[in-house]
């Protein structure tokens, strides 16, 4: 299942992206959306990128088919993702800790200049590989993705107006 987002910030593609790549900022974000937990694990610049790995907790227990196929343990993850700055964006993706051969995630989060603001757009592919339920999987990972970027959205647009040490 495909996915994208978009979210507009009134600042310059410099100044998202440094607030982004700011590791107290990332640490703020530690319980955001559907997610009980999420810890940077690393962040560290290699050859001119930044390779940030996370890991994420949701908050949800799967009931039925589901819970047969990932388990009674809460499920988790860790993203690994890259920055690129020639490119402006992130590259991501998810190591499953549970049902790792059945679910497959990745995509990008990119920033584009909008006159002197920034369109942030936020695209992946999220893949369930499991008959007859997969799909329903599929969308609640996609529903908590977008809560989670919506929530981070918000916390962002505070972070390039307020100060910060």
């Amino acid at each position: 299942m495909e996915f994208e987002l978009r979210h507009h910030f009134p600042a310059s593609i410099a100044e998202v992206a440094r607030v982004i790549l700011d590791r107290n900022y990332q640490e703020s974000l530690d319980a955001i959306g559907p997610l009980k937990s999420r810890t940077v694990l690393s962040q560290e610049e290699r050859e001119g990128s930044v390779v940030r790995r996370v890991r994420c907790v949701l908050d949800a227990k799967f009931a039925g088919p589901a819970k047969g196929i990932l388990g009674a343990a809460d499920p988790a993850w860790i993203e690994e993702s890259t920055w690129l700055p020639e490119e402006t964006s992130w590259r991501w993706t998810i190591v499953p800790e549970v049902a790792a051969a059945l679910i497959s995630a990745h995509g990008a989060m990119s920033l584009y200049p909008a006159g002197q603001d920034t369109t942030r757009v936020v695209s992946g592919e999220v893949s369930v590989n499991v008959p007859f339920i997969g799909g329903k999987v599929e969308q609640a990972i996609v529903d908590g993705i977008w809560n989670a970027y919506n929530e981070e959205a918000e916390r962002l647009a505070r972070w390039l107006t307020e100060p910060h040490s």
